[in-house]
Formats: structure tokens, sequence, C-alpha cells
């Protein structure tokens, strides 16, 4: 069985930040977990939507497939660093974003809704789109955006909402959310991340598909802002700036030996492969849907615990042991990636290092 994994604890920070009592908060956690299990049970091992600060995860039948040019209605193509200056921060690296990314501009129109893949960005198992969203008379949404969940992300969903990588069969994981990049214009913007397990995804194509956008409120009712159907088709065609930072190294994981078999840097993610030598036991009663306690000290013991820190030359660190990711008993063996996307664009000579499991290994420029 292979299960992708991403840290739930990322709920519950995420939604520190709303105006809703914390009994309140925990029945949307509880709410959404629950609701991604069993609208997708399968798919859930794979790719599970989370809330990472400053993200928020959201929640069709295809139209008429309308491809233009444009962000929204303005008729205006957005560079990868426009479309990303909300996703990276202000100050992230334009210079970077716009080397590795690419604008899209492909969107379709529903109800007298625009949606439009703005950008797209990436490297060899990771890539992010976004998106805007906006009524092509120019006039607002009737959502309150006061009320965020967060760091300024809007408590929006999609009533259905799938994309696609063309030619893939394998897991995925990730995140995404809205937020409102522009309070003086009438356009929301929506951000999706991914990390694909099996292969890589450059050159590939993304099949989107929306329907019905959505408000929630802290019970996870939902009320629809805007009816339609949106679906549209766009390249993955960007820089893959990645490299492979040596590995082999052997670390102890809670006792049992772990080996790292590779080691993917780029200034937008890091993704970590390794195998441990002992084989992940499931709890083979657990009721579907739901981690037991067993499966969740099993993650914990083979996952979770598996520290990974990035070093940089100004002396800060970040810490990614939050990542998700996927693992799978092979052959006596357990088989993990551990990887996620950077909130922040960091240039590769910024890297002097990684701490993997205690141990440390030098990135060479």
């Amino acid at each position: 069985m292979n299960r992708a994994y991403n840290d739930n604890r990322e709920y519950t920070d995420a939604l520190d930040g709303l105006r809703f009592s914390d009994e309140a908060k925990a029945r949307m956690v509880d709410n959404l977990l629950s609701a991604a299990a069993q609208q997708q049970p399968e798919q859930r091992k794979t790719r599970k939507r989370v809330f990472r600060l400053p993200r928020i995860a959201a929640v069709g039948v295809a139209a008429a497939l309308v491809v233009g040019i444009g962000a929204g209605a303005t008729g205006v193509l957005k560079t990868a660093g426009e479309a990303f200056s909300g996703v990276f921060g202000p100050t992230a690296d334009t210079e970077i974003i716009d080397q590795i990314g690419r604008p899209i501009g492909a969107s379709d129109t529903s109800n007298g809704v625009i949606i439009t893949a703005d950008a797209i960005i990436g490297d060899k198992y990771h890539y992010a789109v976004t998106y805007s969203i906006v009524k092509d008379d120019g006039t607002p949404f009737d959502i309150d955006l006061s009320k965020t969940v967060g760091d300024g992300l809007l408590p929006l969903t999609f009533a259905e909402e799938d994309t696609t990588l063309s030619g893939y069969f394998g897991g995925t994981h990730g995140g995404s959310y809205f937020y409102d990049a522009d309070p003086n214009d009438p356009a929301i913007q929506y951000v999706e991340t991914r990390e694909v397990s099996d292969g890589d995804v450059q050159g590939r194509a993304i099949k989107a598909k929306f329907s019905d956008l959505c408000v929630f409120d802290e019970d996870m009712n939902r009320t629809v802002v805007a009816e339609g159907d949106w679906s549209f088709k766009f390249s993955l065609d960007f820089e893959d700036t990645s490299v492979q930072v040596p590995a082999g190294q052997v670390i102890d994981l809670n006792g049992m030996k772990a080996t790292i078999n590779e080691i993917t840097l780029s200034p937008l993610a890091l993704r970590v492969d390794y195998t441990v030598d002992s084989e992940v036991q499931w709890d083979e009663n657990a009721q579907s849907g739901k981690q037991s306690d067993h499966d969740r000290a099993q993650m914990e013991k083979y996952f979770d615990d598996l520290q990974i820190v990035v070093n940089k030359a100004d002396g800060t660190s970040m810490d990614m042991s939050y990542a998700g990711g996927s693992i799978k008993p092979e052959g006596g063996k357990t088989v993990c990636q551990k990887g996620d996307m950077f909130s922040e664009i960091i240039p590769l000579e910024d890297v002097v290092s990684l701490t993997i499991g205690g141990v440390e290994i030098p990135v060479q420029q």
C-alpha cells in the first residue's frame, strides 16, 4: 500500500487566524479531513489537502473550452514574477521566478465568471499554478474579505475541483488556497501546489476542471457565490533548475537504519528519498478513511520524525521536517519520499548545507 502524507497539525496552525472559537476551528479540521476521505477515499492516500501557513487548503464537469490570453478580464498577460508575487512575497527574487516560471493565460468563462491560469513554476518533482478569478462585468464577488484564515487567506472552496497531469498515474500530494492579491481590484486568486511521487512533471500538460465557487463557515456549511463549470488545459512549461545533492548517507531513525537515496534541491523546493531497513506495519483493521492510533504511530516513527533542515549562508535555517510525501512497504523495507515547496524563493547559492536525520550534508556550489 502506498500512502502519501502531510502533517495535519498544519490545519490547526492555519485556523488560528480565523475569527471563530477553538471548538469551531476543531470542527472545521475534522470536517475537512472527513470530507476528503469520503469524497476520494483512494486518492486521499496520495493526495491529501492541507492547511499550511500561509496557505489554506481548498476542497467538474467540463464546459466549452476557451483558451485566451489575459489575466482575468484585463486582457494583459501577467509575468510569472507578477503572478507569484503574492505567493512568495513582495520581496521575492522576481528574476529567478521569471527565469524558472512561465506565464500561461489559458482561461475559461462560465456564467459571467472567468478563471485564468496566470502562471506556472516548478522543478523536477514540484509545480505551482496561480489562477485569477474575476467577473466579466468587473463587479466584486459577494464575499466578506475581512473574514480570513491564517495570513489573509479566504475561506473559499470549489464544490468540485480536479487537476490531472497528462500521462501520469502515480501519487501526488500538496495544497491549495485562495487569497486576495490586490484589494483594489475585483479579482481573487487561487493557488495550487503539488509534488509527484512517481516520475517527474516537466513537459506534461495539466487538465484543470472547477465547478461552483463557494464560501464556507466555521461549521463547513457552503454557500455558492459563483455558479459555473470551468475547464481548460495548459502545459507545464518551465525551466527545471533543480540539482542533485550527493546522497548515500546512512542515518539513524528511531533506532532503525535509513539510507538516503536521492536529494533534489531547487530554489523552489526540496525532496529527500530514503529507504528504512525495516518494514512499516499498517493496521489492517483500520476504519476506511480514518487513521488509527497504530498507523499514526507508524507515520511518526518512519516519516514525521525524520528531521530535514535547510541551512542558509546568512546563518538562518528553514525547518522542512513538516513536509509531506509518500511511504510504502517494499520487500521488507520502507521506501519514503519527503518534500515540499518552500514558502520563499531561495537561490541555490544561498544554501550551504542540509541537515537530514542529524547528518549535515554540504551543498556543492
